[in-house]
């Protein structure tokens, strides 16, 4: 889209390189004593779905305000805390995670172009989060222009969630918020001098600028009363006018539930509408939940004052998740009649589907990637540059303005692939960013003139990165007869002998794919001689969206089947074995993590479970639970249930089943996915384990979903993952000095 809406709540979305929650910064002190682990009480609940009873043993863990809820949580974290920090190898490995992490001198990502200027995200070696710096598009030194570092405090970080600069580049609106909690505050920067103008704008979700800089329309949270259900903190966003340089209370409602008639909004819907540069038109958007398709609308900026004279240009049975406007020519992503998705074109003043010209047919051509098709659309002077993927690789689409356009694909240098695209409609071109699971590659400015793609030095290249890994991508076969895409990395000359530790991760949810991208925090873990593999299950997008359905829903339990086939194939093939494998996800990828292990608790060594979706008919009591069910179902439905069930993995844990060894995270502060999932998934495990395997249970007080956790608490998450599975390979090097001495006391 034009505008860089961020509707976080909406998705429980985990990409491969998101940070996970931590506990708080390891001491690395080789502890001799140890708390005992906490036990939780048993206190079952029964429920009656359409004739079936579930039993729900922890229901009281849901109360994270009870006293004795927050005792066992607290008593949970600091056993894991002292188990984990007492491995004599850990402080050696958090060495090494550390090196890896801190190889570039600058670490730069979010790169953003806007009218002169090129926005980014920046980190050095010696900071412990990214700030925001511009430079301009000519080229030239960086500047500073937002330093998150100065704003935190240790033990209680400030994150910049989102930024997004005007058309033109003359001013920024950046996201802030405390301890990983997504709770966000708006600050407006001027980009030339680096003030900041007077007005915050509270609860923040998202904004645009008008083409003339003097509106910010921004999504806004309700306010919550006191003692107000969690249910409502989602429930209607609204869309506020706010003319900069005047107080907050002034602003004015735009779009939302209830402000204008002509565009119904449900609940938990966030709406939009935004004026268009270099157009005479505005464009409204309803987004109904994570994982779905919207319904568009086009009118005059007028309506972004009156609320009238809005046209609807597609419904959701239109299946359109992203558009682009130039002069009449509307441009419509859809996935009517296209499982992979298409680029269709009608007149914007009169928009009508049935007469839409297609510009791009459906074909291998994949128009998604991540929430069924966003991201897809980006607008340059010259022409639309379309993010697509082929053949599990970001590919870029040049689609030049006009009715019948030459579309051409850009060629890419090596096996580098299009991780993400930024245009300005100031200027033509496009900024690519390229990178393999083998190289760390760098952002290339693409020349529409002489159709060229070059290197802007944005990353500099080090001499600490691995220059000798290799990539394999492989199929294994599901038990239906599937065939799942597996990519496989690990260093050069590894023998195939069965024998290597492994580390299996995948994800399966939201239409959203992993693609091929270059990970700093698994070096280590390859250097000593690690596998890593992927999984492209079902429920993710890398195959287009008939992949996507086949892993939602009621068709969810070929995601961790497919799961499952991919650890066989390992194993099958001699790159691992059982007591040498490890798997891995988070958030929604933990219904995969789960459900993989009480389904073939035998086929993995150690698991882990962080920030998970564990207990998915429970789910919808969060405050984020409405606006999933979309992607997974609701409770209030007999097929809702039945799928929700089969997708929990805690009804699925039992009594005297020899389960792997488990270890579950979560962020105290976690707004996507509550941290009584996680803690109720914990607990059961604990309890019903006979295989003697370690199940532990980490709370990180300052951090929330982890996706802006510090570089001192991805440190430690890496390090306690990895060092987690070692002790459970049996590595000499990581058995836990406090439970040895316990044995010993024992004995």
């Amino acid at each position: 889209m034009h505008a860089k809406w961020h509707f976080t709540r909406l998705s429980l979305t985990f990409p491969l390189a998101f940070a996970l929650a931590a506990l708080v910064p390891a001491t690395n002190a080789q502890t001799t004593s140890a708390p005992k682990q906490p036990v939780a009480p048993v206190r079952p609940v029964t429920d009656t779905y359409f004739g079936q009873k579930v039993v729900d043993p922890y229901r009281y863990l849901e109360n994270l305000k009870s006293p004795e809820v927050k005792t066992w949580m607290r008593g949970q974290a600091d056993y894991t805390r002292a188990v984990l920090d007492s491995m004599p190898g850990r402080k050696a490995f958090a060495a090494e995670e550390l090196r890896y992490i801190n190889a570039p001198d600058v670490t730069i990502e979010d790169v953003q172009l806007a009218g002169p200027w090129i926005f980014y995200r920046m980190r050095r070696r010696t900071d412990n989060q990214p700030s925001l710096y511009v430079r301009k598009a000519s080229g030239g030194p960086g500047r500073l222009l937002l330093d998150v570092e100065a704003l935190s405090k240790p033990g209680h970080h400030i994150s910049l969630d989102q930024y997004t600069p005007s058309f033109d580049g003359k001013y920024v609106a950046v996201g802030l918020s405390p301890g990983g909690s997504e709770l966000q505050t708006a600050h407006i920067i001027v980009t030339a001098t680096g003030r900041e103008l007077p007005e915050q704008l509270p609860r923040y979700e998202g904004g645009a600028f008008s083409p003339d800089n003097k509106v910010l329309y921004i999504v806004e949270l309700q306010k919550m009363a006191p003692g107000e259900s969690p249910l409502d903190k989602y429930r209607r966003p609204i869309e506020y006018r706010h003319v900069l340089g005047t107080p907050v209370s002034t602003d004015t409602p735009i779009i939302g539930q209830g402000v204008s008639a002509e565009i119904p909004v449900p609940d938990y819907s966030v709406a939009v509408a935004i004026p268009l540069p270099k157009s005479k038109y505005a464009m409204a958007i309803v987004i109904p939940g994570a994982g779905v398709y919207q319904t568009y609308y086009i009118g005059l900026p007028s309506a972004l004052t009156t609320h009238t004279g809005w046209t609807k240009v597609a419904g959701l049975k239109d299946k359109v998740s992203d558009f682009a406007l130039q002069g009449n020519n509307l441009y419509l992503v859809s996935f009517d009649g296209a499982m992979n998705g298409k680029l269709i074109l009608v007149n914007a003043a009169h928009p009508d589907l049935s007469k839409a010209k297609v510009i791009i047919p459906p074909s291998d051509l994949v128009f998604s990637g991540g929430f069924i098709g966003s991201d897809v659309v980006h607008q340059a002077s010259d022409a639309l540059y379309l993010r697509v993927i082929q053949k599990g690789q970001g590919r870029v689409l040049r689609v030049p303005y006009g009715p019948n356009p030459k579309v051409t694909m850009l060629t890419q240098p090596g096996d580098l692939q299009v991780d993400s695209v930024s245009t300005t409609q100031s200027a033509p071109g496009a900024l690519l960013d390229l990178e393999s699971w083998t190289q760390p590659g760098d952002y290339y400015r693409y020349n529409p003139v002489d159709n060229t793609s070059v290197a802007t030095g944005l990353q500099p290249p080090n001499s600490i990165d691995p220059t000798n890994l290799e990539a394999h991508e492989v199929e294994a076969r599901a038990a239906d007869g599937t065939m799942i895409p597996l990519s496989i990395i690990y260093k050069k000359g590894l023998v195939l002998n069965g024998d290597n530790p492994t580390m299996l991760i995948g994800y399966g949810a939201y239409g959203d794919a992993i693609m091929p991208a270059y990970e700093r925090r698994f070096m280590a873990f390859m250097e000593r001689g690690g596998v890593l593999a992927v999984g492209h299950v079902r429920g993710g997008g890398e195959l287009g969206e008939a992949w996507h359905l086949a892993g939602k829903g009621p068709t969810k339990a070929n995601t961790w089947n497919d799961f499952i086939a991919c650890a066989e194939y390992l194993i099958r093939h001699k790159y691992t074995q059982p007591a040498r494998l490890g798997i891995w996800s988070g958030s929604a990828g933990g219904i995969l993590i789960g459900r993989a292990i009480t389904t073939r608790p035998d086929l993995f060594a150690a698991a882990l479970d962080t920030v998970p979706c564990s207990d998915m008919i429970r789910m919808v009591t969060g405050a984020n639970g409405p606006p999933n069910i979309p992607e997974f179902g609701s409770p209030k439905t007999e097929a809702g249930f039945k799928a929700l069930y089969a997708m929990s993995a805690y009804y699925h844990v039992e009594p005297g089943v020899k389960y792997p060894a488990v270890l579950v995270t979560a962020g105290a502060n976690d707004p996507r996915v509550d941290p009584w999932q996680g803690a109720k998934m914990a607990a059961r495990l604990e309890a019903d384990t006979a295989s003697g395997k370690p199940v532990l249970f980490r709370v990180n007080y300052d951090a929330g979903h982890g996706l802006t956790d510090t570089i001192h608490q991805q440190v430690s998450d890496w390090t306690d993952y990895f060092t987690f599975l070692y002790w459970n390979f049996g590595n000499p090097d990581f058995q836990p000095a406090v439970l040895q001495n316990q044995t010993a006391s024992a004995k």
